[in-house]
């Protein structure tokens, strides 16, 4: 049996329906009723039932899912006990988007990475990679703009970042080249509202770095974390785009409870 048939199940069922257990499984939701479809044949049982609150349990479905949690925890703990190099060493695997990796969580973890009792296994990827990790049991936290709200999850804001939109130097007016740079849905629903003339930008990128690297070899502007381009502030190599106020994204820590070593762990790090 896959096991993401097993956690899709669980999700279907918390949440009384396809359409939000997709929402939080970053699937769609013919995916997420097609994993079902299929865990039902391989049972031979209907395991929901549409009612006045929505898609509910059966009543084999309702056996079903006290066992399909204690089978996930099990099959976490086993990939768990597979990753450890040997008996004492606690393997810990987290995952972060390029910019938070950059901006703030990097230095966090010099505490841990000075543990030789703890093995670190370090991710980075796009929002929607990074959540389906986590909740599959691949990565044991992740740090993300935004909260991951999913059974057996805790999800804390740890941080802000501030974006400003700068621009290269050879830039001097509203129509030059604009980077739209993703920084998530947060970030764009905060968008002052002249943004409307970013609607065809001269480049897209999905990576903040890159985005850094095309102002300063393309030219242009864009939303960066003030943290990153402070030093090409100072040197004179961006320039700050004047009235215009600074965009504020929150930084939120998930982390899993299963394994309650790695929960204390990335809840004292960076979580305080």
């Amino acid at each position: 049996m896959d096991i993401n048939m097993l956690h899709t199940f669980i999700a279907v069922a918390d949440f009384n329906g396809l359409r939000k257990a997709a929402e939080y499984l970053h699937l769609t939701p013919s995916a997420v009723s097609s994993r079902i479809r299929q865990l039902e044949r391989e049972i031979g049982v209907q395991l929901f039932e549409r009612g006045s609150k929505g898609v509910v349990l059966s009543d084999a479905g309702e056996r079903l899912k006290l066992r399909a949690e204690e089978m996930i925890e099990q099959w976490n703990q086993l990939k768990l006990d597979v990753l450890q190099e040997k008996e004492s060493l606690l393997s810990i695997r987290l995952g972060a988007s390029d910019v938070i990796w950059r901006t703030w969580l990097l230095p966090k973890l010099h505490p841990v990475a000075e543990n030789r009792d703890v093995s670190l296994m370090l991710r980075t990827g796009g929002r929607e990679e990074l959540a389906h990790m986590l909740i599959e049991g691949i990565l044991d936290g992740v740090v993300l703009p935004e909260e991951i709200k999913y059974p057996g999850l805790y999800s804390r804001k740890v941080a802000e970042l501030e974006l400003i939109l700068v621009r290269s130097v050879s830039s001097f007016s509203d129509t030059d080249q604009y980077v739209d740079i993703d920084g998530g849905e947060i970030f764009r629903s905060r968008l002052p509202d002249q943004a409307a003339s970013y609607a065809l930008p001269g480049a897209d990128i999905n990576i903040a770095w890159l985005g850094l690297e095309w102002l300063l070899q393309m030219g242009g502007r864009a939303w960066l974390p003030r943290s990153l381009v402070q030093p090409y502030l100072d040197s004179g190599e961006l320039l700050a785009v004047p009235k215009t106020k600074a965009i504020s994204l929150p930084v939120y820590a998930t982390c899993g409870k299963e394994n309650t070593q790695v929960y204390r762990i990335l809840r004292e790090t960076l979580m305080v």
